[in-house]
């Protein structure tokens, strides 16, 4: 038993040893040029095995996606479960403070997850994969709109669809993001990324309820 255990242990090190050399890789070269023996050569394994952890380069990115979406989550947590007395609306500031501060401490993660949405990744992988990629990316959005939600219940916001609003905030964000990360883009805007960001964060929370109490709705039937 403690040989198999050991045995065990071993692969599940040199997993991680090609996980975190892969991270590597791809932070400096960027997903498409990156190969799998760059990532073999820097684990210090011969290429042959990294293909009896991973079936191919899309399976590496896959699991470090999974990766960073529990770093995200986690950070997440901890901005708003664990700080139980924060009003919703405190809690999305903070949540949204913790995302921001997600992609200027890992921009690496921050990056992978980007190169996993944007391209024709998530159709060379299993479907196992897939999902579990699916739903720790629903875990995540789901805290937002369980605050959002919080919010409703309480009436610091008007009663409406909490996902929505989550997911509005979500691409929001993501965009801000986006744009400043273009130099001729920064030139333009001629502003710091933590001064757009925030007045985001604000400029959704004011959208999130009309003067008159109803929700901010430019569909209403999807909505309400």
């Amino acid at each position: 038993m403690a040989t198999r255990e050991r045995r065990e242990q071993d692969r599940e090190r040199r997993r991680q040893d090609i996980l975190r050399a892969a991270r590597v890789v791809f932070a400096q070269a960027g997903f498409r040029r990156a190969t799998v023996e760059e990532i073999a050569r820097r684990a210090e394994v011969a290429k042959g095995t990294i293909y009896l952890y991973f079936d191919t380069k899309e399976a590496i990115l896959a699991d470090l996606v999974l990766e960073a979406l529990a770093e995200l989550q986690a950070q997440l947590i901890a901005a708003s479960d664990g700080r139980p007395l924060l009003h919703p609306d405190d809690k999305l500031r903070a949540m949204a403070d913790a995302y921001l501060a997600f992609t200027e401490r890992a921009p690496d993660y921050y990056r992978l997850l980007t190169a996993f949405d944007g391209g024709q990744v998530a159709a060379n992988i299993s479907a196992e994969r897939g999902e579990l990629i699916l739903a720790a990316s629903n875990r995540t959005l789901d805290l937002v709109t369980q605050a959002v939600a919080d919010g409703m219940a309480l009436g610091i916001f008007p009663r409406g669809n909490a996902h929505h609003a989550a997911t509005v905030l979500w691409a929001a964000l993501n965009g801000t993001l986006a744009l400043l990360a273009h130099p001729i883009r920064r030139a333009m805007i001629a502003t710091d990324l933590h001064d757009l960001y925030h007045a985001t964060v604000e400029l959704w929370l004011k959208g999130l309820s009309c003067p008159d109490g109803a929700p901010y709705n430019p569909a209403k039937e999807k909505l309400l």
